[in-house]
């Protein structure tokens, strides 16, 4: 080697090996030189030192340790360009060992008296349990509350359906004509729901006008002789649109449903807060949010040019992010809505936000209690790492991906986003997404576990042609005002030039990879869609090698114009697929579920997509292995290259023989296609949540012969080096010692009880295969108690009840623990929107229990059915 080459290594491994080291902790002093002895108080105190280092000094890695405690954060922490590492380095702001730094914008709220003057239209039998304190005068607006980690139920009316209201719509179901935008701010209500109430503008109204999208609006005013009010903000479709009986509109926020336990109000106008306490009064740590954005890392945005300056090469690591606000919409939102308005271009309401910006991570973060999302990543955002973090319990979206709306500038790609658990996402604004890609293309989203939204897992979208067709007059339609006319083709300022092909260069959502993610209980409140749903974007998007579990609805879809997508080695055990336009489905397993072939409103035909190589495998008997559609000149599957799949019936192999020969007979379809058994390596599980290793086929399957490629199953899901700590706020068997083998357990009743396998409830850490094990009567609050034996510290329940997925009457079920057996303390309840409840309850505390028992059991009147219990923490 020659010998300045060999210096020249050496020098940059040991630059490369020099760190300086910083230290931050909430009993600091920004004037402090930030050693560990004597460390800056604040994030922005360390970010402002290194802003006086000379250049020479800055060109080392730098590691900011953040030591435990919780930050304040009063005002959004910007790291511009001046922030950046030179190439080569990183500033690392991440926790110090053995920390768990928090950063939080909530403000106490403290001072609670019981209710002891008459309130006027608070409901007569509330008054006895509510508890008032003044409003802070440091708050600013908040629509969200929370008791320490818990978000608390703002209060809320019974929910109500309109008729339908007819007017003509654009595709998006937006008003066509612009003289009917007064519909998208009036809203009809019966009886007396909504009143000329003194503080209106504090109320909002929640109404789904379609099925997959969510509007919050506060109420300007109220026509109480004609029953109709008059809504602060357009919405993104009128009211009762098209009216759903699982989705009803609520009024929140008014003191006039301030009638069950848990529940709060904000009076501005009185400067009161209003809370009805679930265990009688007011906790310690009750906190209302003042900040959406924490921290933005924000380059030069150069928003009508080509280029950005983008900050570059800062890490985050181990840091807690929680008690958010939510976002409202604004007068002049209109046409700012990507994809259904269901969040707004470059908009400033997550936690950490990137915004012009290069090589970052995010690594082994906590974003949970927020009444918004966690991450965003928009306009320029590139070769952004979000790895290993935990993000639950989030109002709006897991992680949003938001590049420039279409026309030349393509600038959001190539970010990664891996081995991450979205858990509980859209919790308060239900249409959000736990990972939401729109106008970014070349990312890489895997090993994810994404499990419990009320909407999409993952979805990829662009701007809709139909979109397009409007043209530049319309500027209120959803994404309107993000298309860069300027830089489209002048071909595309005429509506019979918009076609699939004409509008591809400008769909940036392409050759994105989705693949390894375990998808776990989706779409659970909001209708249409897809679990894995790709729409309106741009081609080369991979879906592949992962499972589907218990999804409501759709599992898979390809929607609004889309071409060139694959989904291919998936393992779909719900949901199936729908396909619209040329995409193709390949080598799947397809458990108990279906493709349905369907089209979409001026689709345009382009025959041969690839159907092929799939397994279909049924148990049940009501199920064909794919529908048809026939709409103008598209007839589908006919368009189609559907071959050499193989499809089984456990129980009617002759029916499935029977569809497959008459669509090879008569319609000249499913050429190579057969019926026969795969041969799986073991028998799939009935009751218990299967994995992927379930769906092995047997060495000897047949399936292989024909084609069919062995599905990676060992690589879906987390990867092992997923932070055990952060596990541990998911899966109780994680959290803590495992305290129920020899506990007890006692029934209100008893209507069945499954003996089989000689399971009981208390006996094992592992789900069995079975229905399940008890099975009370009809009665009014069935309950099951568990007896400890002895007094224990209780952190994490895991909860199994039927082996039936969408139990309406689960929506009621409630824990309690108790140290004597006659006092009780409620610890969980289950939250009641769900459209079609699950039967897996993983429940963890946010601070350990003391108890001997816990109780089990549904407010309302029905029957409960358990399966598995079992009860973690220390002795």
């Amino acid at each position: 080697m020659h010998k300045l080459l060999a210096i020249s290594i050496l020098l940059v491994f040991t630059t490369i090996g020099k760190a300086l080291e910083l230290y931050v902790s909430p009993t600091g002093h920004d004037n402090n030189k930030g050693s560990k002895e004597y460390p800056f108080k604040t994030i922005i105190g360390a970010r402002n030192h290194i802003r006086t280092l000379s250049i020479f000094d800055r060109r080392q890695n730098i590691i900011i340790y953040l030591e435990d405690g919780t930050y304040q954060i009063d005002e959004t922490i910007c790291f511009s360009l001046e922030d950046s590492a030179p190439n080569g380095y990183t500033y690392s702001y991440c926790a110090a060992k053995d920390a768990k730094p928090k950063l939080s914008s909530g403000i106490t709220i403290s001072n609670w008296r019981q209710l002891n003057t008459a309130v006027n239209h608070l409901p007569q039998n509330s008054s006895k349990h509510i508890w008032v304190t003044d409003l802070p005068s440091e708050l600013k607006p908040f629509y969200v509350l929370y008791d320490g980690d818990k978000r608390l139920t703002r209060a809320r009316s019974n929910g109500f359906q309109m008729s339908q209201v007819i007017f003509k719509k654009f595709a998006s179901r937006n008003v066509a004509k612009a003289e009917d935008r007064q519909l998208l701010r009036q809203i009809p209500f019966p009886g007396d729901e909504i009143q000329n109430w003194p503080n209106l503008n504090d109320i909002e109204v929640f109404f789904c006008p379609v099925p997959w999208c969510v509007n919050y609006s506060p109420i300007d005013s109220v026509d109480s002789e004609n029953k109709k009010a008059y809504l602060k903000y357009e919405a993104n479709s009128p009211p009762f649109t098209t009216p759903k009986d699982y989705n009803p509109a609520y009024i929140e926020n008014a003191i006039a449903y301030l009638d069950e336990p848990g529940e709060w109000v904000v009076d501005t106008k009185k400067g009161k807060i209003y809370y009805w306490p679930v265990n009688g009064k007011p906790g310690d740590n009750i906190v209302a949010p003042q900040l959406m954005e924490y921290i933005i890392v924000e380059g030069d945005i150069n928003y009508e040019k080509a280029n950005d300056q983008a900050v570059k090469n800062l890490t985050f690591k181990g840091l807690t992010f929680k008690h958010g606000n939510r976002y409202q919409w604004w007068d002049d939102h209109k046409g700012w809505g990507i994809q259904h308005d269901w969040d707004k271009f470059d908009h400033a309401n997550a936690l950490l936000r990137f915004r012009g910006a290069e090589n970052c991570r995010v690594e082994e973060c906590h974003f949970t209690a927020s009444g918004c999302s966690a991450i965003r990543l928009d306009l320029h955002a590139q070769n952004i790492a979000i790895e290993n973090n935990l993000i639950n319990y989030v109002g709006h979206m897991g992680i949003l991906l938001c590049g420039y709306g279409p026309g030349t500038k393509d600038v959001n790609k190539n970010n990664r986003i891996v081995n991450n658990i979205i858990d509980h996402c859209g919790e308060v604004i239900w249409h959000g997404h736990a990972i939401f890609v729109w106008q970014s293309g070349e990312n890489y989203i895997a090993h994810n576990l994404i499990q419990n939204c009320p909407r999409k897992a993952i979805g990829i979208c662009g701007v809709r042609g139909p979109i397009f067709k409007e043209g530049q007059a319309v500027d209120w339609d959803e994404a309107s005002k993000t298309l860069r006319w300027n830089e489209l083709d002048s071909a595309l300022q005429s509506p019979e030039n918009v076609t699939q092909e004409a509008l591809l260069p400008y769909l940036h959502a392409r050759n994105n990879l989705v693949e390894y993610n375990e998808i776990y209980r989706c779409r659970t409140k909001i209708g249409d869609g897809a679990a894995l749903n790709v729409s309106g974007a741009g081609t080369g998007n991979q879906v592949n090698s992962n499972i589907l579990i218990d999804v409501v609805g759709n599992g898979l879809r390809t929607d609004d114009w889309q071409r060139g997508t694959t989904f291919a080695n998936n393992i779909i055990c719900s949901g199936g697929i729908v396909h619209k336009g040329h995409n193709h489905i390949i080598n799947n397993l397809f458990i108990n579920t279906n493709i349905r072939f369907t089209t979409y409103p001026e689709q345009q035909a382009f025959p041969g997509s690839i159907v092929s190589n799939n397994v279909m495998y049924f148990t049940r008997n009501s199920i064909e292995p794919y529908t048809e559609r026939k709409i103008s000149n598209i007839h589908t599957p006919d368009d189609c290259i559907l071959k050499d799949n193989i499809y089984y019936s456990l129980s009617h192999k002759e029916k499935i023989e029977h569809f497959l020969t008459a669509n090879q007979k008569e319609k000249s379809w499913d050429k190579g296609s057969v019926s026969l058994d795969p041969l799986f390596e073991n028998q799939l599980p009935t009751y218990r949540k299967v994995n992927p290793s379930d769906f092995v086929l047997s060495k000897h399957s047949p399936a292989y012969n024909m084609g069919f490629k062995a599905i990676e199953y060992d690589k879906i899901g987390l990867l092992k080096s997923y932070p055990t700590h952060l596990q541990a706020m998911v899966f109780p068997q994680v959290s803590g010692k495992w305290l129920s083998p020899n506990a007890t357990i006692s029934f209100s009743s008893i209507k069945k009880r499954v003996k089989k396998h000689k399971y009981q409830l208390l006996s094992s850490e592992e789900e069995q295969d079975i229905e399940f094990t008890i099975q009370t009567k009809n009665e009014h609050q069935p309950n099951a108690i568990i007896d400890l034996n002895l007094k224990k510290e209780i952190n994490s329940i895991r909860l199994i009840t039927s082996g039936k997925d969408g139990d309406s009457q689960l929506n009621s079920l409630t824990i309690w623990t108790s140290k004597d057996n006659k006092n009780w303390t409620e610890i969980w309840a289950n939250d009641p929107y769900h459209t079609k409840t699950g039967r897996i309850f993983d429940i963890i505390l946010e601070q350990p229990q003391s108890a001997r028992y816990i109780k089990v059991g549904l407010k309302q009147s029905g029957v409960l059915t358990l399966k598995h219990i079992n009860i973690y923490g220390n002795e």
